[in-house]
């Protein structure tokens, strides 16, 4: 299996069984068993930590029951052979619909336009719809002002799941018009979660999963990926993996190097608060000034010298 393939099987449509997350799981399921699940429900919580896995069973197991191959409750698993889970894996169930950030790429008022217009469109059933929207904190104001139309009266068939990863300051309208559940699994929960992961997808050990601490199980997984290809191991400097990963970002537009530069940051942070106790308040200055600066990288197109300077000169991080 190549790393590329880890990445591809454990994206959330292909997570079978859910870890973890199981409070949360029944919670939704007695609202569904009694018909008063939220119109517009939100679970917010850090990016990584199942939030989406989470939907997609709760979908999954609302949508099939009853049918041939339904969801198995006892093992939160879903059955691959169920008509329901194929036609969501293939992009063809006209009672799901999914807008994510998957390939980097905002959403925009385009994409909750084409919510609207598949709403018009699908097939006249009984059966409830679903709309997942991710990343729903990135939401520019146009595109969440159109979502708000759509959400303020939604018709009685129409739900929506909106997962917000924490990474802005979500549009307070949004958040008034949907019922939020905050996501959070305490440390021995989230190493077991990591722990399995490990085992299902025969992911040999590496120094980053060392730090789950710094990150959720699901991110972990993509970051030590990237770690790997790029052949940056734990003696690396900063000043290296950031030349590394914000050129090879200037090429992919695959915002994963970034995040993953972010982490090998509080990597350096945490191995040199051990080091330089003293100079705790020097460091999480520097760390502060130098986070700013990767995501001005990002969001500003800021030069690679300019980050690489900046790390070059405090030779505590460097």
């Amino acid at each position: 299996m190549t790393n590329n393939q880890i990445i591809e099987n454990f994206s959330p449509f292909n997570s079978l069984e859910l870890f973890g997350l199981n409070k949360y799981f029944l919670d939704y399921k007695k609202l569904i068993e009694n018909k008063k699940i939220p119109k517009v429900t939100m679970f917010s919580g850090d990016k990584g930590i199942g939030k989406f896995t989470l939907s997609l069973h709760l979908i999954n197991y609302f949508l099939s029951v009853n049918s041939k191959n339904d969801y198995d409750l006892l093992n939160k698993k879903i059955n691959k052979e169920s008509a329901i889970y194929k036609s969501i894996l293939y992009n063809i169930c006209d009672n799901f619909i999914y807008v994510g950030n998957e390939t980097n790429k905002k959403i925009s008022i385009n994409d909750v336009r084409q919510i609207k217009k598949k709403f018009n469109t699908t097939s006249l059933n009984n059966i409830p719809k679903f709309t997942v929207i991710d990343d729903v904190e990135l939401l520019n104001i146009n595109a969440a002002n159109s979502l708000l139309k759509l959400i303020e009266e939604p018709s009685e068939n129409n739900y929506f799941i909106l997962i917000n990863n924490k990474q802005n300051k979500i549009i307070e309208t949004i958040k008034s018009r949907s019922i939020e559940t905050k996501i959070f699994v305490k440390k021995n929960e989230k190493k077991e979660i990591f722990n399995k992961l490990l085992d299902l997808h025969n992911i040999e050990s590496h120094f980053s999963h060392n730090f789950l601490n710094l990150s959720s199980p699901g991110n972990l997984i993509k970051f030590s990926d990237c770690l790997k290809k790029m052949k940056i191991n734990s003696d690396a400097t900063l000043y290296e993996v950031s030349s590394k990963l914000l050129n090879n970002y200037k090429k992919s537009k695959n915002e994963t190097d970034i995040y993953t530069l972010s982490f090998f940051l509080e990597i350096k942070f945490f191995n040199q608060i051990h080091i330089e106790n003293k100079k705790f308040n020097k460091l999480l200055e520097i760390k502060k000034d130098i986070m700013k600066l990767i995501y001005d990288y990002k969001n500003y197109n800021l030069s690679t010298s300019t980050v690489l300077d900046y790390i070059k000169r405090h030779e505590l991080y460097a």
